[in-house]
């Protein structure tokens, strides 16, 4: 009798659409953190610090802002307590480093003024801006497919953007799809990620290209405040008019909006540089009940439909 798949195997092998598969949030907060003190990393590691523990405080403080996700991160062999604070949803994506002497210090973030667009600022100290951070979910007891398909990829990674640019974190979503990881400052999402595919992520990266047929979407639209549908909607569209259009470049394309269809689905439209509008009709149903993590029950998840309109 053949084993059974684990829940990546089976993505890959079914070649699940990864794009119009990532949650949308405006701003990203990593804090190092191994919580070794906690029993390290656990199957909802934030959901399980937020409850309690040192952190507990700290968590419920940088949620009052909408549409934020926290990510512990961390290297193997070192301690530190590096925060980086990623604003995706804003026509220049900015991505800001610091280091600090205790956790606790978080709980004096300017919460208003990153709010309003200002640089953040912690202690009265301006944390400093940064070009880019690769972020790779290898976090196992969540899922064993995080850590055997995110492990490697973080070395490989490591070996083409330097160690001072990647980190492991905790749980991204959408584990099925491992090795999963997080490009900032944009917050652009991938999927299905294997070793090899590093130097090409990293490589189009700092040039400003996506890989379409790895992304899965990105933490947010700049100018746009889409509810969960609308935002997986638009990620799923944006890959298409991607392709098809051949304009791989981040900012050769901007969401210019999406609209409600009478069936359910949205009409979406990008514009390029010149003005020119590409439109997609997205249409979303539920899959067979299918594996979305390891040892759980299979279920029906969400799946796109995408068919493009002539240019307007």
């Amino acid at each position: 009798m053949q084993n059974a798949l684990t829940c990546a195997e089976e993505s890959r092998a079914e070649e699940e659409m990864l794009a119009g598969t990532f949650k949308p949030t405006d701003t990203f907060f990593l804090i190092e953190c191994s919580l070794a003190d906690d029993g390290g990393w656990r199957h909802e590691t934030v959901k399980s610090a937020a409850k309690s523990g040192k952190f507990s405080a700290i968590l419920r403080y940088l949620s009052a802002l909408p549409r934020t996700k926290t990510l512990f991160i961390r290297r193997p062999g070192r301690t530190g307590k590096h925060v980086f604070i990623a604003r995706t949803n804003q026509a220049q994506p900015q991505l800001f480093q610091t280091q600090l002497t205790d956790y606790a210090e978080l709980l004096s973030l300017d919460m208003a003024g990153l709010a309003a667009g200002d640089s953040p600022v912690i202690n009265g100290r301006a944390m400093t801006e940064i070009d880019e951070l690769y972020a790779v979910c290898t976090n196992g007891r969540h899922d064993p497919c995080c850590a055997a398909y995110g492990s490697p990829v973080y070395q490989q990674l490591v070996a083409h953007a330097g160690e001072d640019r990647v980190w492991q974190t905790t749980h991204l979503g959408g584990h099925r799809m491992a090795a999963t990881l997080l490009a900032f400052p944009q917050g652009v999402a991938y999927g299905h990620i294997n070793p090899t595919d590093a130097e090409a992520i990293v490589t189009n990266h700092r040039a400003g290209y996506l890989l379409t047929h790895k992304y899965r979407g990105r933490g947010a639209y700049a100018g746009h405040r889409l509810d969960n549908e609308s935002h997986q909607a638009v990620g799923a569209a944006e890959a298409l008019i991607r392709e098809l259009t051949r304009k791989y470049r981040m900012d050769e394309l901007q969401l210019h909006g999406v609209h409600a269809l009478e069936d359910g689905g949205r009409r979406v439209h990008f514009v390029d540089v010149g003005g020119a509008v590409y439109t997609a009709a997205v249409r979303t149903s539920l899959s067979l009940p299918r594996q979305t993590s390891c040892g759980e029950p299979p279920k029906p998840m969400p799946r796109h439909e995408v068919s493009l309109y002539a240019e307007a």
